[in-house]
């Protein structure tokens, strides 16, 4: 069986490695070879060769941390703000699986060739059909996934005592809070752990999925089913995701609560391993940096989300030079809400420049940034051993970048071509996308589903009067907000006493 020369002006087979006229060599799915074009041609005259000399030859990026959704909270009806306040939305509903499908077309059209999810159910009523909907979505447009189910039990609307919250709200609105406590409660600790050990089965040894443990956050989880969670995983050997201190409030929270960081509080758990992999980690200090390296866990890093709902700037440079290795998570939020991963690696490398104000000090380089998106965020997940790089034995995910826009019409030849990616490429740019050797992607647009039709199902699957179910959706939730800023109103005026020195405070460190 003959296999395939992927070929470009430029190989990158790492962030370490580049190799001018470069080219891979593909069978049954995997890199056999890497090198020079000219010699694997000699070397395999069959093959069939993908590609020209104004092509890049990438690895297939990784989203480290997203949630699914194909068309945003934006497209829907929100604006973004604080998450505390923000989280409190409904929309007219859409089939998960479609929209799903629609996130799983934008992201290989973009250069993603895996992508972790996090999926909170819309029903929890019908949690096995929903979340086999969702990978089934993925398999069918060839985007590998690392699936996991969320689960939140507590602290529903603000972090401490929720049912004397809820007293103090009005009688309408107390009725929908009551509504969506109840309705969490269909889906509580044991129909989670059911669904994961499913889940498990189900898919066990499908090449292109992978389950992994989604418990949202600390704030939001019993302790009771994070150790149930914890034990979970060493038994079975699967992975955890969890989303930690993400907001100001969230890490006050851990200091009011635990007397410590809500890292502290789940390293006190045995919680923190290597098999851990921590989403946003925005409110840490030098102390929780320290604690994350020495427990090998590992972190994503989704600026525009974080820039989005107003939580902050994690210390990602601080972060990698501790030794945490940090993927890239476009959370679907990106920063121009179009699922573009080499604008959001471009966002990455512009905000995390300025680590201190010392002239020519070191900084985050586009070659880190570029290992974030592949090698680290394989590592997230799980799957550093198929896919990340491109070395022989892995599985052939790459991503064919048509470099003409961008050295139109000149670039010097000094400057390195992983930084021409990252400060001119985009999104426009890819040209051609492979998953297990498979062309997914060609000149611009998937192969293997119809992205009309997706499109077509999604729309008509919206109700004909959508602005007004869209207001009849939320106005409770709208009365709602301001009680639960109210709430949290005095936490500010001791913040001082529990902030855990935070690592970074704006412009003045």
């Amino acid at each position: 069986m003959n296999g395939k020369i992927v070929y470009g002006m430029s190989l990158i087979m790492d962030p370490d490695k580049e190799v001018p006229s470069g080219a891979v060599y593909i069978e049954n799915g995997r890199v056999v070879e890497t090198g020079g074009y000219d010699e694997l041609k000699r070397r395999y005259p069959g093959a069939e060769e993908l590609g020209s000399d104004h092509h890049i030859v990438m690895p297939g990026f990784i989203n480290a941390h997203n949630h699914g959704k194909g068309v945003t909270d934006f497209q829907r009806g929100q604006v973004d703000d604080t998450l505390e306040t923000w989280k409190f939305r409904s929309y007219p509903p859409l089939d998960p699986g479609t929209d799903a499908a629609w996130a799983a077309v934008k992201q290989l059209e973009a250069g993603v060739t895996t992508a972790m999810h996090n999926h909170d159910l819309s029903d929890p009523q019908k949690s096995d059909s929903e979340y086999d909907e969702v990978i089934e979505a993925y398999r069918n447009c060839r985007l590998k996934v690392a699936f996991a189910p969320t689960i939140a039990n507590r602290n529903w609307f603000v972090y401490g005592d929720n049912e004397a919250f809820v007293e103090t709200l009005p009688e309408e609105v107390r009725r929908i809070c009551r509504l969506r406590m109840e309705r969490d409660t269909v889906f509580g600790p044991a129909e989670y752990m059911q669904a994961v050990d499913r889940l498990r089965r189900e898919y066990r040894g499908e090449p292109g999925v992978k389950i992994m443990h989604g418990p949202l956050s600390p704030q939001w989880v019993d302790e009771d089913t994070l150790r149930a969670i914890r034990k979970d995983a060493y038994d079975t050997g699967t992975r955890i995701h969890i989303h930690v201190q993400q907001t100001k409030l969230q890490n006050l929270y851990g200091y009011r609560h635990y007397g410590m960081s809500l890292l502290g509080y789940l390293d006190s758990l045995g919680f923190l391993d290597r098999d851990v992999t921590i989403g946003h980690a925005v409110w840490i200090s030098e102390k929780d940096i320290e604690l994350l390296a020495e427990r090998g866990v590992t972190v994503t890093h989704h600026a525009s989300c974080n820039f989005r709902v107003r939580n902050g700037i994690s210390p990602v440079y601080a972060l990698l030079k501790a030794g945490v290795h940090v993927g890239v998570g476009m959370d679907d939020k990106e920063f121009g809400d179009d699922k573009d991963f080499i604008e959001e690696m471009r966002l990455i490398s512009k905000l995390h420049r300025l680590p201190e104000h010392r002239l020519d000090s070191p900084h985050l380089l586009p070659r880190d940034v570029f290992r974030m998106a592949t090698r680290y965020g394989a590592e997230t997940l799980g799957w550093s051993e198929e896919v990340g790089t491109l070395e022989p034995g892995k599985q052939a995910d790459l991503v064919l970048l048509d470099a003409r826009r961008i050295t139109e019409p000149f670039v010097s030849p000094a400057q390195s071509i992983l930084d021409l990616v990252l400060y001119r490429g985009g999104t426009r740019d890819v040209d051609m996308v492979l998953v297990d050797g498979e062309v997914v992607v060609r000149e611009g647009r998937v192969v293997h589903v119809d992205r009309e039709e997706i499109i077509q199902r999604l729309r008509s699957s919206l109700p004909s009067d959508y602005e007004a179910e869209l207001n009849r959706r939320n106005s409770e939730y709208r009365e709602l907000r301001p009680y639960i800023a109210a709430w949290f109103s005095d936490w500010y005026d001791n913040m001082g006493s529990f902030e855990g020195n935070p690592y970074y405070h704006f412009n003045n460190r």
